[in-house]
Order: structure tokens, then sequence, then C-alpha cells
């Protein structure tokens, strides 16, 4: 009976594993494992895409491979200090960050640092969200709302030049009918 139990419990694990990274899998943002010397554990396709490298590329490799410089230089730091003294400065909060691509090329990330243990060992999982969209989009929405103050401006410089010369235009009139009057009386008087 024992070793039935252990087997069932090996099936109903395998199939939870199996269930979990299937929705990590779809997830869209990027998740990064990595062990408590910075390397690269597990790297989700989403990751794939976002960096450009394949799974098998990464695995083993230093997490700084996903960094610009200086922060792929400081990285093995923050992470010795954190084991050393356990000062929590990004895990559990999110912070905007550079990574950097395959082709050297960076862009904003949004990354969330979660923080585990497993047969003695502490992992560390990052959720990426490549903001290069947003960033692009807030751009752009600033674009527009510099635009819409330009026409607005234009819009009152246009209504005050109209009442400009509504107002303009009365004392012309007035200006103009008495000339027509004064011709008509001098050539009444010649």
């Amino acid at each position: 009976g024992a070793l039935t139990d252990i087997g069932g419990t090996e099936v109903a694990l395998r199939e939870r594993e199996a269930r979990l990274k299937s929705i990590l899998e779809t997830v869209t943002e990027a998740h990064v494992t990595i062990d408590e010397a910075g390397l690269i554990e597990s790297f989700s396709r989403s990751a794939e895409v976002m960096f450009g490298y394949t799974a098998d590329e990464v695995i083993g490799a230093n997490v700084s491979l996903l960094m610009p410089s200086p922060y792929a230089e400081e990285h093995d730091g923050y992470l010795a200090r954190y084991l050393r003294t356990g000062e929590k400065r990004i895990i559990g909060k999110g912070r905007i960050v550079v990574g950097e691509r395959r082709d050297g090329s960076t862009f904003p990330i949004e990354l969330a640092v979660g923080e585990m243990q497993a047969d003695g060992q502490r992992y560390f999982t990052g959720f990426i969200r490549d903001l290069t969209e947003r960033q692009q989009a807030e751009a752009r929405l600033q674009e527009l709302q510099n635009e819409l103050v330009h026409v607005s401006r234009l819009t009152a410089l246009g209504e005050m030049a109209s009442a400009l010369a509504h107002e303009i235009n009365q004392p012309l009139s007035a200006i103009a009918n008495y000339l027509k009057g004064s011709r008509m009386l001098l050539a009444r008087a010649d």
C-alpha cells in the first residue's frame, strides 16, 4: 500500500508541475529563475522571445547576460549583499530597470522578483514585463496632448481675431457711412 501511495503522490506532483508549467508558459510576462550564484535555472518561452536567446543558450549562464552595463557588473554584488544581510531591495517589489537583448539593444522592463527555497537551495524568480510599447504609447499621448494645447491656443487666437474683427468692423462701417453721407452733402452743396 505504501509503495502505491508514493507512486500516486509522484504522479500527482508531476501533474501539478505540468499544469503550473503550462500556466507559466501562457503568461505574457517573461520569467527567469536563478540560483544563489546568479546562474539561470529556467528561462520561459516569453523570455526567449523578449531577450532573443533560447533557454538552452542561457541556462547555466549568469543572469547578468540579460543586463546592460553597469547593471551587469553590479548584479552579483547586489545578490551577495542580499544573501549576507537579508536586506530586501527589490524582492517582493516591482521596479523599472533596463534589459539587454541578444543583439545588444536595450529596453525598459518592469521587474518583480520572488524568492523560494527547495532542497536547501534558494532560488529567485524574476517576472519581467517589456515596457517598450507602454513608453511609446505614453510618448505618443504626450505628443497628442502637446498638439491639443497648440490647437486650443490657435482656436483661442482665432476667436480673439474674430472678436477683434467684429469690434473693428463696427467703427469702420460707421466711418464709411459718415464718408458717404459727407459726399452726398458735398454733392448737394455744389
